[in-house]
């Protein structure tokens, strides 16, 4: 009987022993909705491919008498930033973050930003020059008024059915699985500036107040010119992807933020990220 008591007794010592030692070794676990640090909507299990530094302007806001918020943009210091690529390998998504659009004259305004050219596969911008003389590949081009307009390297006109072309579905970005069935016929995406649009686009502009706002619910179709399709959505032209925007200078544009998958496969509709 005492035989088995001490044997009793050694058997628990030693699962104690490798109990402890398990438990000392477990990493905890990331949540599978948890962000990237320094960005509200990138998954932290996503890995950083490309990272750039750079200087930017941005507005101070004071408080009037009222005690509300004032941008001028008379009031503004340089600051330094960072745009980053990074790669969801989970569900083959890339993400985009505070890219920088290259800015002209600033006497410009809104207009005096020059296009701006992304290759899917590279997941790089393209030059201007390369891409305005046919010595590079790219996918989107973003161009116009704070570059809100988007524009695919299509094979054929307006409204006439063929690859490189572009639609935009009323469906979240996670939720939707398959691209559409119909024919792709358009070349471009706006941005809606009329109450009552025609034509769906990726967000809306009012001349009332000039501030970007991108629809959350709706998702930019690409079929490439190698038949390849593509799921894009312009989650953000501000820096740090607000939630809200209250004031045209509140946050500095255009700087990209925008995530995209591609179905590798020729022709194949398939576009789930869930």
């Amino acid at each position: 009987m005492k035989q088995f008591k001490l044997l009793m007794l050694v058997c628990s010592t030693i699962l104690f022993a490798c109990s402890k030692e398990n438990s000392g070794s477990e990493k905890p676990e990331v949540l599978d909705t948890a962000k990237m640090a320094g960005t509200n909507w990138v998954p932290a299990r996503a890995k950083m491919i490309k990272e750039m530094t750079y200087e930017y302007t941005a507005v101070v806001p004071y408080k009037d008498a009222s005690g509300k918020l004032v941008y001028d943009k008379a009031n503004s210091e340089k600051r330094q930033g960072k745009g980053h690529v990074y790669y969801d390998e989970k569900y083959q998504v890339v993400y985009v973050v505070d890219w920088p659009g290259a800015q002209a004259s600033a006497a410009e305004g809104a207009f005096g930003f020059r296009p701006f050219y992304f290759n899917f596969d590279t997941r790089d911008t393209v030059s201007v020059v390369a891409a305005q003389a046919n010595t590079a590949t790219w996918h989107v081009k973003h161009f116009d008024i704070y570059n809100a307009y988007m524009l695919s390297d299509a094979s054929t006109a307006v409204n006439e059915p063929g690859l490189g072309k572009m639609r935009v579905v009323r469906t979240a970005f996670d939720e939707l699985d398959e691209a559409p069935a119909s024919a792709m016929i358009r070349n471009s995406v706006e941005i809606e500036m009329d109450e009552n649009p025609t034509v769906d686009g990726w967000g809306t502009y009012r001349l009332s107040d000039h501030i970007l706002r991108p629809y959350k619910h709706r998702t930019i179709i690409f079929q490439l010119r190698d038949g390849r399709y593509v799921k894009y959505q312009l989650a953000s032209l501000y820096r740090t992807n607000p939630k809200v925007v209250n004031d045209k200078y509140e946050y500095e544009a255009p700087y990209y933020n925008f995530r995209y998958y591609i179905q590798q496969t020729p022709n194949n509709k398939t576009v789930k990220t869930r």
